[in-house]
């Protein structure tokens, strides 16, 4: 890329973290929006036909933002239609805008004016986390575009003249370097060349191609260029609306989703708006129809089908089978607000719709303190492992105690009896010990880890498998991943919290597991056993503290019946086998006598000599 550059003086960008996705916006946009109470004031702002995208010069964009914001007669405070406010746009800005809100890297390519909107566009771009250091910075004025929203339908008038613009020969190889891929708009083939030197160079850099056919103006505009690169085998993805798929291929939606399959290296999808969305492979002859979001009250449909293609590519990238469910609850949770930018209340919607109530309220109310980012890279992991049996327990125990070699064989048989997902904080001693006993047993593991455990100076070299883990920089985002990956949110779900010997960093996470429980906070829909592995009697000081907060009252038996002591792993195995209703002669050493096992709520309400003699103190 050449021409000055937004970024720090200095950086050379192989210095920065490379991006996963790369996207282009040829001219950078700023987008006025505004709610038109009817169809009478939206005729007074826009004599010709309403609806639609066209462009306009700049005195027609300046009618429209002095009408909308002047006051009526007589009513000197009131807007005879409302007024209006900005925000950064543009098809590709809103789809890798809405990726980085979902924690994936993002780098926009391409071009802004040299003047004050487009100062105000790229300082949103780098709030939202969006890389745009190699965006062109060119005198001229960054582009302008008034969407007027009036009963659900948008009205689009946009001003391109004279507004710089990125050229195809200032693109470079190294510009895609690394992405796994890049998001290109067909609004592209309004530079020519460009898109067609974009699609080459990813290709080149070994990215995948994802192109979004823009609007059916675009793809009347532009159809044959857009039906020779999809007929060029180049492309992976494709993204359009049904109106763009009649458009393209004529007849009915499912004619163009057809007609994009054939050619697609990967998939095709069609979003239907509030009917959902079709999705097609490449080579079969299923069609997957999608289903909108229900309960969703539309304010405004500006961006839909840009989040629809952020949420979409996000499971694409990591590996879910549920890409077109996320991306149909992307757009239903941006058309509750005004605009394509959605706030942290769209986000905690969308979240909880993903993940479930506790991912919800972590990002609506510490997603700033505890970096959201990190937070989705781990429910990212837990959508792509699984949920299952979370181990805690001291760092420092290595392989000479007494306690390592037991850890091994309980993490081993656990994952075999219940043939879930295994997980840990990722670090040394009991974490490990009881992962290395599930990855004997050939099963799923994974981890959430953070940059220092108690007793380590460095983080650790992993044991953990590729693609299996994340690093939480803050300790807060790994706590709420943790839990998160061992509630139970299908009733065939298993899962369960199991602590082994410990000493600060697991009792902390015991006391905040009880307390979720307590409050009715953990998030679950359905009960998980929370195990207490008293080996040699290592817990018999935590259990007589918890009687002495029985016996003043600041603990009540009850609440802490969801708690299962057990001595050894017979009685853990013996917990979880009565649990989950399986067969009990599953699991090593199964023809055991049956070890003690109890709950602590009942425990804790036996006579002193009762307590003694269950818990073999």
């Amino acid at each position: 890329m050449s021409s000055a550059v937004d970024g720090p003086a200095g950086l050379d960008a192989a210095e920065q973290e490379r991006p996963l996705v790369v996207s282009i916006q040829p001219t950078a946009i700023v987008d006025h929006l505004c709610v038109i109470r009817d169809e009478a004031e939206l005729k007074a702002l826009v004599p010709d036909e309403i609806g639609g995208s066209h462009r306009v010069e700049l005195s027609e964009i300046q009618h429209i933002l002095t009408t909308a914001s002047a006051p009526a007669a007589g009513e000197l405070a009131v807007p005879l239609v409302g007024e209006y406010f900005s925000k950064a746009g543009g098809s590709a800005a809103n789809t890798t805008r809405g990726l980085a809100g979902f924690g994936i890297r993002t780098q926009l390519l391409g071009c802004r004016g040299f003047d004050e909107w487009g100062a105000f566009w790229a300082s949103s771009m780098k709030r939202a986390h969006v890389g745009v250091e190699r965006m062109a910075v060119k005198q001229g004025p960054t582009a302008r575009s008034c969407i007027l929203s009036c009963g659900g339908q948008r009205t689009m008038r946009t001003c391109m003249a004279g507004c710089p613009r990125l050229e195809p020969q200032e693109l470079q190889a190294e510009d895609f370097e690394g992405a796994a891929w890049a998001f290109l708009s067909a609004y592209c083939l309004y530079v020519p060349g460009l898109l067609e030197r974009a699609i080459e160079l990813a290709r080149g850099a070994g990215a995948c191609v994802a192109l979004e056919l823009a609007s059916f103006e675009v793809v009347r505009a532009f159809s044959e260029s857009i039906k020779s690169l999809l007929e060029s085998g180049a492309v992976d993805v494709a993204f359009c609306n049904e109106d763009e798929a009649v458009e393209l291929a004529g007849g009915s939606p499912e004619q163009g989703l057809d007609y994009m399959a054939q050619h697609c290296r990967r998939l095709a999808v069609v979003t239907l708006g509030e009917k959902g969305c079709m999705i097609k492979e490449t080579g079969a002859d299923d069609v997957v129809a999608m289903p909108a979001c229900a309960g969703v009250k539309a304010v405004d449909t500006t961006g839909a089908g840009d989040l629809f293609a952020a949420g979409f590519l996000f499971g694409l990238l990591n590996g879910m089978d549920r890409c077109g469910e996320i991306g149909c609850m992307a757009g239903g949770a941006v058309v509750q607000t005004l605009g394509a930018e959605m706030g942290r209340e769209q986000w905690s919607w969308l979240h909880q719709r993903m993940h479930g109530e506790l991912a919800g309220a972590v990002v609506r109310d510490s997603a700033a303190a505890v970096q959201q980012q990190e937070l989705l890279a781990c429910y990212a992991l837990i959508e792509k492992q699984g949920r299952g049996v979370v181990y805690y327990g001291s760092a420092r125990l290595k392989q000479d105690s007494p306690h390592w070699e037991r850890a091994v064989h309980l993490g081993r048989d656990v994952a075999n009896l219940l043939g879930c997902t295994t997980w840990s904080g990722g670090g040394p001693g009991m974490m490990e010990a009881a992962t290395q006993g599930a990855l004997l047993a050939g099963q799923r593991v994974a981890g959430i880890r953070i940059q220092r455990e108690a007793g380590t100076t460095v983080l650790t070299a992993s044991y953990l498998p590729s693609g299996s883990q994340v690093h939480c920089r803050y300790l807060s985002s790994r706590k709420v991943a943790l839990v998160d990956s061992g509630v139970r949110m299908k009733e065939s779900d298993r899962t369960a919290y199991i602590f082994l010997p410990g000493g600060l960093g697991t009792l902390d996470e015991f006391f905040e597991i009880l307390t979720l429980v307590q409050l009715r906070k953990l998030g679950t829909k359905f009960p998980v056993p929370i195990i207490l592995v008293d080996y040699d009697g290592f817990y018999a000081g935590l259990l007589q503290f918890l009687m002495a907060c029985d016996s003043h009252g600041t603990v009540g038996a009850p609440e802490l019946r969801d708690l299962i002591v057990a001595h050894d792993n017979e009685g853990v195995l013996d917990v979880l086998r009565q649990y989950y209703k399986l067969d009990v002669g599953q699991g090593e050493g199964s023809k055991r006598s049956p070890s003690k096992v109890y709950r602590a709520s009942a425990f804790l309400q036996l006579g002193s000599e009762e307590r003694a003699e269950a818990a073999g103190l």
